[in-house]
Parts: structure tokens; sequence; C-alpha cells
């Protein structure tokens, strides 16, 4: 988190460089989880967990449309977000840009993500083939039948009700 957090209101999105490599994106799916590098341009959220409140932190490639659209409602400008004053210049166009195209630009998401949205979903596979005559046309083996189980020498059930002592001795008696 930034050092100026205390002092200034906390409005519902920060734009920041990392200031370590402690925090873990929160976005989407091929990169949830990841460290985000130090120095990296990162987003975050305000999160309210137990009356305490935070920053859920992404990378900027892994901001979603609707968290822009979230912003843009918030917001007249992109100028008027937490944190865009300590931006680099060129980082201040980058997200200009995706404030008036609605989304983060091609080249600054995650290789694993850009890939995900522009698939479909995987089909459903095939169904099984049909089995063949129970002849075996094809050649198959018949299948080989099971051994009858074998029989046991006492009831489990019965062996529990007994006493130990009792089960001893008929243990003996029996195997």
């Amino acid at each position: 988190m930034s050092d100026n957090e205390g002092t200034t209101k906390k409005s519902g999105y920060r734009l920041e460089y990392a200031s370590s490599a402690r925090s873990k994106c929160k976005g989407p799916k091929p990169c949830a989880g990841s460290p985000i590098a130090k120095g990296e341009l990162r987003v975050g959220s305000v999160v309210d967990f137990r009356g305490n409140t935070s920053y859920a932190w992404r990378h900027w490639g892994c901001t979603t449309t609707k968290i822009l659209s979230n912003m843009k409602s918030q917001f007249e400008s992109a100028d008027e977000l937490d944190g865009f004053d300590d931006l680099r210049d060129e980082d201040k166009e980058r997200l200009r840009k995706a404030w008036d195209e609605g989304k983060v630009a091609d080249e600054d998401k995650a290789p694993g993500e850009e890939a995900e949205e522009d698939e479909e979903k995987p089909k459903k596979r095939a169904p099984a083939k049909a089995k063949k005559d129970a002849g075996g046309e094809d050649g198959e083996k018949p299948k080989k039948k099971r051994a009858p189980a074998k029989a046991k020498k006492w009831r489990t059930r019965e062996m529990r009700m007994l006493k130990t002592s009792q089960r001893r001795l008929l243990r003996g008696s029996l195997g």
C-alpha cells in the first residue's frame, strides 16, 4: 500500500507502482495469484474486510472492462483517479487511451489473458462409440469372470460384540 494512504480519502480505486513484489494479482484466471513485480503499474480496488479498509491489487493489464466502466461511473476523467498524478507520462497516456476505448490495450494485457478472451469455450467430447455385438467381431477377447468371494471365518459384526478375551480364545481355536 502507499505511504499517503492514511492522509487521503480512499476513492474506490488507486493507481500506483508496486513498492515491493509481495502483492498478488486478483485479476482473471491466467494471472490470478501471480506476484506483481516491484515497480510495475498496478490498479487497486478498495476492499473493506472486518472494518479494515485495504486494496485488492491487480496488474494494469488485468483490469477488466467492467472495472473501467465502474471507474467511469465514479469519475469524469481518468485524471481524477487517486494516484494518477504520480504516474509517468507514458502510463498516463496508456490510462487515458484505455479510458476512452473502455478497455485495456491488447499489448498491455498478460499473454495468457488475450488468448482466453478470443478463444471459444472448449467443445464437448464426442459420445462414446456403441459397442459391437457380443460375438466379438473386432477380435476382442471375452471378459473373464470374477472369482467368488472368500468365505469369512467369522462375521465381523458378531466379532465386535464379543469381549476381547473371548475373541482371543475364538481366534486361537478357529485359526
